[in-house]
């Protein structure tokens, strides 16, 4: 009987398992190696598990007919399911990471080629509540598959391939509906069983941020070099003076300590505990409480607490990333900046990092080039920046 567990163990070697000809690469060999020594299935090399795998994966290439289409990244549409590039597969943490099939949800190219995608899996036996299965009435060129509304993020046109298939353009408004509210489940799509305690689907799930979170992160990079911080308006303030700014629209704001530069008042903030409604997820999900300032002509009118989830967070020797999402902002607001800490109250330091949020699936991405030790706290600004030659 196939069972879900089986269904996880083959995701988990599709997703993270190098292919063959990935394996006998000589460029490869200290990866392949630090695979082989964490990964159950590649660390023995049995011919009947290699010819097993051999033969599944060649089965779930004819299924989405990968060489029938030879598009290019330049006739992308709304609704088209594309496999990533493999030139942006990659290795990391002994994992290589193969390029997942997206749909296409929103071509954003108009100003810097950017498109919005969702993640998508083949083995219906792993969708759960809050994904999207697609009937076969409603999309051309593939077999069944699902959606994770979930899992949507920003990718460069440059990063997509073969176009595999089409979905109606009913499928992409109820995906972009239900990631802002996975009760939201059109008539036409089937109900999914619940998750229950130690769900193969939980765990599914873990793997597919991580997936995207790998090729997200390679546009990210470029999109944040371009997102920058409006805190320069306060550049000619004193300390005393901009605490003072704060303190006069939320009394009850509070600093890991005293801020002796103008960056560090932002990046020291905290608010009161009871100024802070945690949500219900809260107790079993990280969140990052992020501080918006309102700026009108600049004067701050206000400051909020913005309760931000933390999808997914790593510390390694390159440095220090969280994602997650900021929800409650505006779409498009061009105003928008933002910044970000990480605050040793020990040694009373702060370090800034790069931060970009995208509109659409409110998606947030972190980066710090130091490593987040355990007492140490993460802080995210958003200004929203607004003067009175904007408003003309």
């Amino acid at each position: 009987m196939y069972t879900r567990k089986q269904a996880l163990a083959f995701a988990t070697q599709i997703r993270t398992c190098p292919p063959q000809d990935v394996r006998t690469q000589k460029d490869y060999q200290t990866e392949n190696k630090r695979h082989r020594d964490i990964c159950p299935f590649c660390s023995t090399d049995i011919k009947n598990e290699i010819d097993a795998w051999n033969a599944l994966s060649v089965d779930f290439k004819k299924k989405f007919n990968l060489s029938n289409n030879q598009d290019d990244y330049k006739n992308i549409k709304k609704g088209q399911l594309r496999i990533l590039n493999k030139n942006f597969c990659r290795w990391q943490e002994g994992y290589y990471y193969n390029a997942p099939l997206v749909i296409v949800l929103k071509d954003q190219s108009e100003i810097d080629d950017e498109i919005l995608v969702a993640q998508t899996w083949h083995d219906i036996y792993l969708a759960s509540p809050g994904d999207l299965v697609v009937p076969e009435k409603l999309r051309t060129g593939s077999y069944e598959f699902f959606i994770e509304p979930w899992n949507i993020y920003i990718l460069k046109k440059q990063y997509l391939d073969q176009c595999l298939g089409q979905v109606a353009d009913d499928v992409v408004d109820q995906t972009l509906k239900m990631h802002e509210d996975p009760n939201i489940l059109p008539d036409w799509a089937p109900r999914l069983l619940p998750l229950i305690e130690d769900d193969p689907r939980q765990y599914f799930q873990e793997l597919e941020i991580k997936t995207g979170y790998s090729f997200s992160i390679q546009a990210v990079n470029e999109l944040m070099e371009k997102q920058t911080s409006n805190i320069f308006s306060f550049a000619h303030c004193s300390i005393d003076t901009l605490i003072g700014k704060i303190k006069k629209v939320k009394g009850d704001i509070e600093w890991l300590w005293q801020p002796e530069t103008i960056e560090e008042c932002f990046a020291l903030l905290r608010f009161a505990p009871e100024s802070i409604r945690l949500s219900a997820s809260a107790d079993d999900h990280k969140e990052i409480i992020a501080a918006c300032l309102c700026i009108r002509d600049g004067e701050i009118k206000a400051v909020k607490p913005v309760e931000c989830p933390v999808f997914h967070e790593k510390s390694s020797s390159e440095g220090y990333t969280v994602t997650g999402e900021i929800p409650g902002l505006a779409v498009g607001m061009k105003e928008l900046s933002f910044m970000c800490f990480i605050s040793d109250k020990k040694n009373r330091s702060s370090t800034s990092g790069k931060c970009s949020w995208d509109g659409i699936s409110k998606n947030f991405l972190a980066q710090f080039d130091r490593v987040k030790r355990k007492d140490d706290c993460v802080s995210i600004i958003i200004i929203d920046d607004i003067s009175e030659k904007d408003r003309s």
